[in-house]
């Protein structure tokens, strides 16, 4: 966080005493210039500070990557990633070449066909770390990243929510660096029918009251499986709380996140569990949506860690250096979080998605570490089978 120097000033107050013929002779002495003391013998002008070690290398490293002349960055699709680059090209006078996959699977394909015929086309990935962790860590996809991040202000521990070394996502924190720290809530409400301080927690979900009234999004989908992970996670008992929510509540239960957003929208179910905020969003914008309100319940809900990883085989490694270190920076943060608009694991830079703030001092469950995979597998086939679907 900036802080503000302040630089307080004293006058100093000096008293000379004098004769009254002193004080005459001196009006009446000619005035001379000041003599200047010569200096010592063998004395030297003070050098001038030397640079911190790190500058000097983030100087000739810009000079390098400016002779490399580009970068290339593949990320999911949306203006906000092109923008955030576009920053980064202002900056450097790198032209960035940018591919936006629509998916997952997108961008993996391309991947394993550019692998198989030997071609290295990308620089670096800004995307889930899931499946770039899980499927193509063991086969060499991704350089270190960690051995690339030098600045200062990017390793420094205080200004990373959890610190540094939390947000890497692969266990052996090296090769995936999740910067993003959005809050997915899981839990909306209608508030003209339900109080905000009603639910404050996943088994305040569990009243009867609630039950047959709460509108779900389809346990095959993200928002559920990973919130009942969390629940797995954070209760000895979570088995027993994620069927008394997803069988003995009987929520009603859809596949499109449209239909959830009418069903809180027009008043028919008081709670949305799994409500996409960009769905809302689209009520809101018609002014349809002002009584409906996420809530902050951190044992349901979730952060989705966008990371940034250095691509094997780089052709442009010194621009991809450049690029990384840019990215973590308080300005390369402030840039993509402005631009998506998400918020950065950075505590230093400004919240742009308000919904998604977190609550100072809670720790949410994080869906993109590796740490996470099996168990969220596992809590897949669970909720399935518990209400009875295959994938």
């Amino acid at each position: 966080m900036d802080q503000e120097l302040k630089t307080t000033r004293r006058g100093i107050l000096r008293g000379v005493g004098a004769t009254s013929l002193s004080v005459v002779a001196a009006a009446c002495a000619p005035s001379a210039a000041p003599v200047p003391a010569a200096p010592a013998a063998g004395a030297q002008a003070p050098a001038a500070p030397s640079k911190p070690a790190w500058e000097g290398e983030w100087e000739q490293l810009i000079a390098a990557a400016k002779k490399e002349g580009k970068i290339s960055v593949l990320t999911l699709g949306g203006v906000g990633y092109r923008r955030n680059l576009d920053d980064f090209q202002a900056a450097f006078g790198i032209t960035v070449e940018h591919e936006a996959a629509p998916s997952g699977s997108v961008w993996s394909a391309k991947v394993e066909a550019e692998r198989k015929g030997g071609i290295y086309s990308f620089d670096a990935f800004i995307i889930p770390p899931n499946t770039a962790i899980a499927r193509y860590k063991s086969q060499g996809v991704w350089d270190p990243i960690r051995p690339l991040l030098f600045r200062p202000d990017v390793l420094d521990n205080k200004v990373w929510r959890e610190g540094f070394d939390g947000h890497f996502m692969d266990n052996e924190k090296q090769i995936a660096f999740g910067w993003e720290y959005t809050v997915y809530h899981n839990v909306a409400i209608d508030t003209t029918s339900v109080k905000p301080d009603e639910i404050k927690t996943f088994q305040d979900l569990l009243d009867p009251k609630w039950k047959g009234k709460i509108v779900a999004t389809d346990v095959r989908l993200g928002p559920t499986y990973i919130g009942m992970s969390a629940v797995r996670d954070r209760y000895p008992n979570g088995d027993d709380l994620v069927k008394r929510f997803l069988v003995d509540q009987q929520p009603v239960f859809h596949r499109e996140s449209r239909l959830l957003a009418e069903a809180i929208v027009r008043k028919r179910n008081p709670i949305a569990y799994g409500l996409p905020q960009a769905t809302l969003t689209a009520f809101e914008e018609q002014g349809v949506a002002d009584h409906v309100r996420y809530l902050d319940v951190p044992d349901v809900d979730a952060i989705y860690s966008w990371s940034v990883l250095a691509y094997n085989k780089a052709p442009h490694p010194n621009a991809t250096k450049l690029f990384v270190n840019w990215l973590l920076t308080k300005e390369g943060q402030t840039s993509i979080c402005k631009h998506l608009p998400s918020n950065s694991a950075r505590t230093d830079v400004d919240i742009f998605n308000k919904v998604g703030a977190p609550t100072a001092g809670v720790k949410y469950y994080s869906s993109g570490r590796e740490s996470t995979y099996q168990k969220q597998t596992d809590t897949q086939k669970f909720i399935n089978d518990l209400v009875g679907v295959t994938n």
